[in-house]
């Protein structure tokens, strides 16, 4: 039998939406990262406005509202990064193209991200159903090791076991 040996982390990836849920995972991540001088990546799909037709016929305005949206979530990025103290985190956004989950899954792969740490709002039931979830998605199918940080509200009250759905 092998000797157990400990793993080290050098790219951590932080997929953000916006959301204080999700960026309650950026505490768990920089812990990790600093204790192991890894670099933090913090990542964003970015989400413009669906094509309609209306926009079909009108190009120059859908092509500002999307860069609008890309200007959006590199401002977002920044400010995150900026609360940071820590000097090896990068940046990084992408256009949503097949879904958040997948663009996660397909960044991770190829850009050597080796622990991904998310947030989950921890839906169980109907909920979960209509939601669907984008951390189990990408617990499911991620190239790396993955970190689930589930949001609880700040009131104890509020909590209530999943089981409860």
């Amino acid at each position: 039998m092998e000797d157990i040996r400990p793993l080290r982390f050098q790219r951590i990836m932080v997929p953000l939406d916006g959301s204080e849920c999700a960026e309650m995972a950026v505490g768990p991540a920089l812990g990790i990262a600093q204790t192991m001088g890894a670099e933090l990546v913090l990542f964003r799909v970015a989400q413009p406005i669906p094509r309609t037709r209306a926009l079909l016929e009108m190009p120059d305005v859908y092509n500002e509202v999307v860069a609008a949206a890309y200007r959006e979530a590199e401002d977002y990025l920044r400010e995150v990064k900026s609360r940071l103290p820590y000097d090896r985190v990068s940046i990084e956004h992408q256009p949503v193209e097949s879904g958040v989950a997948r663009q996660i899954i397909d960044y991770a792969a190829g850009n050597g991200i080796d622990l991904i740490v998310m947030s989950s709002h921890g839906y169980s039931g109907v909920k979960r159903w209509t939601h669907g979830s984008v951390a189990e998605k990408v617990l499911q199918a991620a190239p790396c090791a993955t970190l689930v940080i589930r949001c609880l509200s700040e009131e104890p009250e509020q909590r209530k076991p999943a089981d409860e759905d």
